[in-house]
């Protein structure tokens, strides 16, 4: 307990942790919003597949030129402007449905844009955070993120259901765009020199010197990547999880409406209970610890979360499909924090915003191409069959991940180790 109290009294590192906790907040309620308003407008599990591959393709395509941008320039400045400019951009969603002009692609262009600049937040996220905290620090650090980032997961899904049955979504997305501008004036409360450490940001130069280093950059992110066999292999395992979990996101809402017969409230409260799950899952993971291979972790954590999509094709009953949420939540969570905590180890400071830039776009893929895959499945198999798919698909994966050899280590030591 007291290493956490030391933590939450690291100014940096809390002011850090805040604004990820009001973004993951905003992102929750915004996210059963808008998949609620898509599909009550279009009827269309497609849509939703539509809107969302728009939004999580758009920061792998950003993802290249942003860790060149956050490991060369004043990151406080492009973490502080980029928030901003997304809630300016979300906000034109609700405005557009008032004057009546809403069209689906306009959603999408809007989301699309969105989620070109959120790749900022994300790479930045996992890049910045080992700047707060000493080595030791980091499994305990990135656990404490997860944590506090379900509180928002908690609130964000219950509120976004409730808000958006009661007010309607583009009312609702507005939270959202209130939840960008706190980030902002968070991330201002946290010294310039905090998020840059060793690195010397570059100024004043010439618009080809800058179009030549970002080349540089995202050569040697893929460079290096290609020179440690784990970290590819983590990237796959990643692609994969995302690509067999990704049609569940589009299958939720229309689950909700045809199978369970109920209303956005029903899709907040599922949300919100898997948050619950995930906060228990992160605080019994870092008391139980890891003293067993990351090959084994991963994998079972894969399996176990399989089970629970697969789980959703038996039951018609609400309170079950909450039971298996909270316990997808539990098994869920423990992905999030040894998976960011080993690539952290393993890349140096001044390489990890390239690095996890290409890494993102490796590991991101999966989630666009499962969605829209899933929205089509659906269309065909129905909603059932295509969540009960994407279990098994997943159970598959991690059984691989338990018995490949990359991954059978306990601890990361020298980067010699891990060369191809």
């Amino acid at each position: 307990m007291d290493a956490y109290i030391k933590l939450v009294k690291n100014h940096d590192y809390r002011n850090f942790l805040l604004a990820a906790t009001v973004l993951n907040l905003g992102r929750k309620l915004s996210w059963v919003a808008l998949g609620w308003f898509v599909y009550q407008v279009t009827g269309s599990a497609l849509s939703i597949g539509i809107v969302i591959s728009a939004a999580t393709i758009a920061p792998l395509v950003s993802s290249i030129f942003v860790g060149g941008i956050l490991d060369e320039y004043d990151r406080r400045f492009v973490m502080v402007a980029e928030n901003a400019v997304r809630g300016i951009l979300l906000s034109l969603i609700p405005f557009l449905y008032w004057f009546d002009i809403l069209t689906l692609w306009m959603i999408v262009v809007v989301v699309f844009l969105n989620g070109l600049l959120s790749s900022f937040t994300t790479i930045g996220t996992s890049s910045i955070l080992p700047e707060f905290l000493e080595s030791n620090e980091l499994e305990r650090g990135n656990a404490l993120f997860t944590m506090t980032g379900q509180v928002g997961s908690l609130i964000g899904p219950a509120l976004g259901g409730f808000s958006t049955a009661l007010f309607g979504a583009p009312l609702t997305l507005l939270i959202n765009v209130l939840c960008f501008f706190s980030a902002s004036l968070l991330y201002i409360r946290i010294p310039r020199s905090a998020y840059q450490g060793e690195i010397q940001r570059k100024t004043n130069d010439k618009l080809a010197d800058k179009v030549s280093r970002f080349k540089k950059d995202t050569v040697e992110g893929f460079a290096f990547i290609k020179h440690y066999n784990v970290l590819i292999m983590i990237a796959l395992v990643t692609f994969f999880f995302n690509f067999t979990y990704a049609p569940l996101e589009p299958m939720l809402p229309v689950y909700v409406d045809l199978i369970l017969n109920e209303n956005a409230d029903t899709l907040g409260i599922m949300w919100s209970v898997f948050a619950v799950g995930s906060f228990i899952g992160a605080i019994a993971w870092v008391r139980l610890g890891r003293n067993f291979p990351y090959s084994f972790a991963l994998g079972t954590i894969i399996i176990l979360w399989g089970l629970v999509p697969l789980s959703f094709a038996f039951t018609t009953n609400s309170y079950v499909v909450y039971t298996l949420m909270f316990i997808g939540g539990i098994v869920f969570s423990p992905y999030n924090i040894v998976a960011p905590t080993l690539k952290q180890k393993l890349v140096p400071n001044r390489l990890r915003g390239r690095v996890f830039g290409v890494y993102g776009l490796i590991a991101g893929l999966g989630f666009p191409i499962g969605v829209y895959l899933g929205g089509l499945l659906a269309e065909y198999i129905g909603v059932t069959l295509t969540i009960m798919t994407g279990g098994i698909l997943t159970i598959l994966l991690g059984a691989v991940v338990t018995m490949h050899p990359s991954l059978r280590f306990k601890e990361v030591g020298s980067l010699d180790y891990f060369i191809k």
